[in-house]
């Protein structure tokens, strides 16, 4: 029993330590931490405005970045980048617009083009 309370603890403190670090990020930023049944992780659900993004983190990882700032960076870095796919479009799928090219030899004019005569481009000397 005490080691589920020791779990919902960990749970606990891992939510409270994203909310911290998404606020640090953008105070308009929604956050909605869920628990993966089953599993050490934690479903981060990112809000703004009208869009919407899910990461997932493990729950030791966010523990220690309340020890270690390297770590804490990382965690920052994951759900800013998260968070910034929110802020702008996708790009589009440049394959979608690609137009076909024409045959080789296909429409081009005839062999001497450009009112050149049979004496080729030079013409009279």
């Amino acid at each position: 029993m005490s080691d589920s309370r020791q779990l919902a603890e960990a749970r606990q403190e891992a939510r409270r330590i994203i909310h911290e670090l998404a606020r640090s990020i953008d105070r308009r930023l929604g956050v909605e931490v869920r628990d993966l049944p089953g599993q050490e992780r934690l479903q981060v659900s990112l809000t703004q405005g009208q869009r919407h993004g899910q990461i997932e983190v493990a729950i030791p990882t966010v523990l220690a970045s309340q020890q270690d700032a390297v770590a804490r960076n990382e965690l920052r870095l994951k759900i800013k980048r998260a968070s910034d796919t929110l802020l702008f479009r996708p790009m589009p799928d440049h394959r979608l617009s690609v137009k076909p090219i024409a045959p080789p030899g296909g429409q081009s004019g005839p062999r001497g083009g450009g009112g050149r005569g049979p004496g080729g481009p030079r013409g009279r000397r």
